[in-house]
Protein backbone atom coordinates (compact mmCIF):
# COMPACT_ATOMS: atom_id res chain seq x y z
CA UNK A 1 0.00 0.00 0.00
CA UNK A 2 2.90 2.35 -0.60
CA UNK A 3 0.90 4.61 -2.93
CA UNK A 4 -1.46 5.39 -0.07
CA UNK A 5 1.44 6.36 2.16
CA UNK A 6 2.55 8.83 -0.47
CA UNK A 7 -0.91 10.21 -1.28
CA UNK A 8 -2.01 10.93 2.28
CA UNK A 9 1.35 12.13 3.51
CA UNK A 10 1.65 14.56 0.62
CA UNK A 11 -1.91 15.81 1.23
CA UNK A 12 -1.14 16.61 4.85
CA UNK A 13 2.22 18.19 4.04
CA UNK A 14 0.40 20.77 1.92
CA UNK A 15 -1.71 21.90 4.87
CA UNK A 16 -1.01 24.90 7.12
CA UNK A 17 -0.92 23.55 10.71
CA UNK A 18 -1.86 26.96 12.14
CA UNK A 19 -5.46 26.74 10.91
CA UNK A 20 -6.43 23.52 12.65
CA UNK A 21 -7.14 24.80 16.18
CA UNK A 22 -9.95 26.91 14.74
CA UNK A 23 -11.25 23.91 12.80
CA UNK A 24 -11.23 21.87 16.00
CA UNK A 25 -13.04 24.44 18.17
CA UNK A 26 -16.60 23.20 17.40
CA UNK A 27 -15.62 19.68 18.55
CA UNK A 28 -14.52 20.69 22.05
CA UNK A 29 -17.02 19.19 24.53
CA UNK A 30 -19.28 18.48 21.58
CA UNK A 31 -22.73 17.15 22.43
CA UNK A 32 -24.03 14.75 19.78
CA UNK A 33 -26.20 11.63 19.55
CA UNK A 34 -23.12 9.58 18.69
CA UNK A 35 -21.27 10.61 21.85
CA UNK A 36 -24.42 10.09 23.93
CA UNK A 37 -24.73 6.53 22.60
CA UNK A 38 -21.11 5.75 23.54
CA UNK A 39 -21.77 7.23 27.00
CA UNK A 40 -25.03 5.30 27.44
CA UNK A 41 -23.16 2.05 26.75
CA UNK A 42 -20.58 2.95 29.43
CA UNK A 43 -17.61 2.84 27.08
CA UNK A 44 -14.29 4.14 28.37
CA UNK A 45 -11.42 3.44 25.97
CA UNK A 46 -11.93 4.61 22.39
CA UNK A 47 -9.71 4.38 19.30
CA UNK A 48 -9.95 7.05 16.61
CA UNK A 49 -8.76 5.29 13.45
CA UNK A 50 -7.53 7.58 10.70
CA UNK A 51 -7.78 10.55 13.05
CA UNK A 52 -6.64 13.25 10.62
CA UNK A 53 -6.31 16.54 12.50
CA UNK A 54 -8.08 15.11 15.55
CA UNK A 55 -11.76 16.13 15.37
CA UNK A 56 -13.23 12.91 16.76
CA UNK A 57 -10.31 12.59 19.17
CA UNK A 58 -11.09 16.01 20.65
CA UNK A 59 -14.85 15.42 20.72
CA UNK A 60 -14.53 12.19 22.67
CA UNK A 61 -11.53 13.09 24.86
CA UNK A 62 -13.15 16.36 25.97
CA UNK A 63 -16.21 14.33 26.99
CA UNK A 64 -14.23 12.11 29.34
CA UNK A 65 -13.25 9.17 27.12
CA UNK A 66 -9.73 7.75 27.13
CA UNK A 67 -8.81 8.16 23.47
CA UNK A 68 -6.06 6.55 21.45
CA UNK A 69 -5.65 7.69 17.87
CA UNK A 70 -3.66 6.92 14.76
CA UNK A 71 -3.34 7.99 11.16
CA UNK A 72 -1.52 6.67 8.14
CA UNK A 73 0.27 10.02 7.77
CA UNK A 74 2.99 10.95 10.29
CA UNK A 75 2.42 14.59 9.36
CA UNK A 76 -1.28 14.32 10.25
CA UNK A 77 -0.31 12.94 13.67
CA UNK A 78 1.99 15.89 14.32
CA UNK A 79 -0.68 18.36 13.17
CA UNK A 80 -3.25 16.72 15.45
CA UNK A 81 -0.86 16.59 18.40
CA UNK A 82 -0.12 20.32 18.15
CA UNK A 83 -3.72 21.36 17.48
CA UNK A 84 -5.07 19.34 20.42
CA UNK A 85 -2.72 21.06 22.85
CA UNK A 86 -4.65 24.31 22.24
CA UNK A 87 -7.52 22.64 24.12
CA UNK A 88 -5.38 21.04 26.81
CA UNK A 89 -6.01 17.59 25.38
CA UNK A 90 -3.35 14.93 25.07
CA UNK A 91 -4.57 11.55 23.80
CA UNK A 92 -3.65 8.46 25.77
CA UNK A 93 -1.74 7.27 22.71
CA UNK A 94 -0.94 8.54 19.21
CA UNK A 95 0.93 6.86 16.39
CA UNK A 96 1.32 6.66 12.63
CA UNK A 97 0.07 3.32 11.33
CA UNK A 98 -2.40 1.77 8.89
CA UNK A 99 -6.00 0.82 9.60
CA UNK A 100 -5.17 -2.43 7.80
CA UNK A 101 -2.63 -3.36 10.48
CA UNK A 102 -2.98 -1.23 13.60
CA UNK A 103 -0.66 -3.18 15.87
CA UNK A 104 -3.10 -3.07 18.80
CA UNK A 105 -3.96 -6.24 20.76
CA UNK A 106 -7.24 -8.07 20.22
CA UNK A 107 -10.25 -6.43 21.89
CA UNK A 108 -8.10 -3.53 23.12
CA UNK A 109 -10.86 -0.90 23.00
CA UNK A 110 -14.43 -0.50 24.20
CA UNK A 111 -15.23 1.40 21.03
CA UNK A 112 -13.62 2.44 17.76
CA UNK A 113 -14.25 5.26 15.30
CA UNK A 114 -13.35 5.53 11.63
CA UNK A 115 -14.52 8.85 10.24
CA UNK A 116 -14.38 9.07 6.43
CA UNK A 117 -11.73 6.37 6.27
CA UNK A 118 -13.20 3.24 4.70
CA UNK A 119 -14.74 5.21 1.84
CA UNK A 120 -11.25 6.29 0.77
CA UNK A 121 -10.17 2.70 0.15
CA UNK A 122 -10.93 0.08 -2.44
CA UNK A 123 -13.77 -2.24 -1.43
CA UNK A 124 -11.30 -5.07 -0.79
CA UNK A 125 -9.18 -2.93 1.52
CA UNK A 126 -12.27 -1.49 3.23
CA UNK A 127 -13.40 -5.02 4.11
CA UNK A 128 -9.95 -5.77 5.53
CA UNK A 129 -10.03 -2.53 7.51
CA UNK A 130 -13.44 -3.40 8.94
CA UNK A 131 -12.08 -6.75 10.09
CA UNK A 132 -9.20 -4.97 11.80
CA UNK A 133 -11.58 -2.57 13.57
CA UNK A 134 -13.64 -5.53 14.73
CA UNK A 135 -10.51 -7.30 15.96
CA UNK A 136 -9.39 -4.43 18.18
CA UNK A 137 -12.88 -3.76 19.58
CA UNK A 138 -14.08 -5.80 22.56
CA UNK A 139 -17.13 -8.03 22.29
CA UNK A 140 -20.32 -5.95 22.71
CA UNK A 141 -18.27 -2.81 22.02
CA UNK A 142 -19.38 -0.19 19.52
CA UNK A 143 -17.97 0.92 16.17
CA UNK A 144 -18.79 4.31 14.65
CA UNK A 145 -18.26 4.75 10.93
CA UNK A 146 -18.86 7.79 8.76
CA UNK A 147 -18.95 7.95 4.98
CA UNK A 148 -18.56 11.09 2.89
CA UNK A 149 -21.58 12.12 0.85
CA UNK A 150 -21.49 11.29 -2.88
CA UNK A 151 -20.39 14.20 -5.05
CA UNK A 152 -20.77 14.93 -8.74
CA UNK A 153 -17.12 14.53 -9.72
CA UNK A 154 -15.77 15.81 -13.03
CA UNK A 155 -15.18 12.64 -15.11
CA UNK A 156 -11.95 14.15 -16.40
CA UNK A 157 -10.40 14.15 -12.95
CA UNK A 158 -10.59 10.46 -12.09
CA UNK A 159 -10.49 6.97 -13.47
CA UNK A 160 -12.85 4.16 -12.39
CA UNK A 161 -11.48 1.10 -10.64
CA UNK A 162 -12.81 -2.43 -11.25
CA UNK A 163 -14.69 -2.55 -7.92
CA UNK A 164 -16.65 0.66 -8.59
CA UNK A 165 -14.34 2.94 -6.61
CA UNK A 166 -12.62 5.84 -8.35
CA UNK A 167 -9.05 7.10 -8.19
CA UNK A 168 -8.26 10.74 -8.88
CA UNK A 169 -5.75 11.59 -11.59
CA UNK A 170 -3.23 14.39 -12.08
CA UNK A 171 -6.10 16.57 -13.35
CA UNK A 172 -7.37 16.74 -9.75
CA UNK A 173 -5.77 18.29 -6.65
CA UNK A 174 -6.64 14.94 -5.02
CA UNK A 175 -4.34 13.08 -7.40
CA UNK A 176 -3.94 9.45 -6.34
CA UNK A 177 -6.70 9.50 -3.72
CA UNK A 178 -9.31 6.74 -3.80
CA UNK A 179 -13.00 7.40 -3.19
CA UNK A 180 -15.95 5.07 -2.99
CA UNK A 181 -19.23 6.97 -2.58
CA UNK A 182 -21.48 4.58 -0.69
CA UNK A 183 -25.25 4.78 -0.94
CA UNK A 184 -27.29 3.83 2.16
CA UNK A 185 -28.03 0.47 0.55
CA UNK A 186 -24.35 -0.15 -0.12
CA UNK A 187 -23.55 0.63 3.52
CA UNK A 188 -26.16 -1.92 4.58
CA UNK A 189 -24.59 -4.51 2.28
CA UNK A 190 -21.11 -3.68 3.54
CA UNK A 191 -22.24 -4.16 7.16
CA UNK A 192 -24.41 -7.18 6.49
CA UNK A 193 -24.83 -9.26 9.63
CA UNK A 194 -23.85 -6.42 11.98
CA UNK A 195 -26.25 -5.10 14.64
CA UNK A 196 -26.80 -1.49 13.61
CA UNK A 197 -27.92 0.64 16.56
CA UNK A 198 -27.97 4.09 14.97
CA UNK A 199 -27.73 5.82 11.64
CA UNK A 200 -27.94 9.45 10.62
CA UNK A 201 -26.80 11.94 8.00
CA UNK A 202 -25.14 14.94 9.59
CA UNK A 203 -25.28 18.58 8.35
CA UNK A 204 -22.10 18.03 6.30
CA UNK A 205 -23.83 15.21 4.41
CA UNK A 206 -21.76 12.45 6.03
CA UNK A 207 -23.61 9.22 6.66
CA UNK A 208 -22.98 7.92 10.19
CA UNK A 209 -23.57 4.40 11.44
CA UNK A 210 -22.99 2.88 14.89
CA UNK A 211 -23.10 -0.88 15.30
CA UNK A 212 -22.35 -3.33 18.07
CA UNK A 213 -19.70 -6.01 17.79
CA UNK A 214 -21.31 -9.37 18.43
CA UNK A 215 -19.74 -12.10 20.55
Amino acid sequence: MQEKDTVWEQCWKREDPRVFPQYLAPYYQLQSPEIEIFQAHHLHTVCDAGCGYGAYTLAFASNGFEVYCFDLSPTAIEIAREALTAFGVEPAGMKATSVLDTGYPDERFDGTIAGSVLDHMTLEDAKKALEELLRITRNDGLILLSFDSPEAEDPGTYCPLPDGSIQFTEASPRNGMILRAYTPGEIDAFLKGQEILYRNTNPRGEQLVIFRKKN
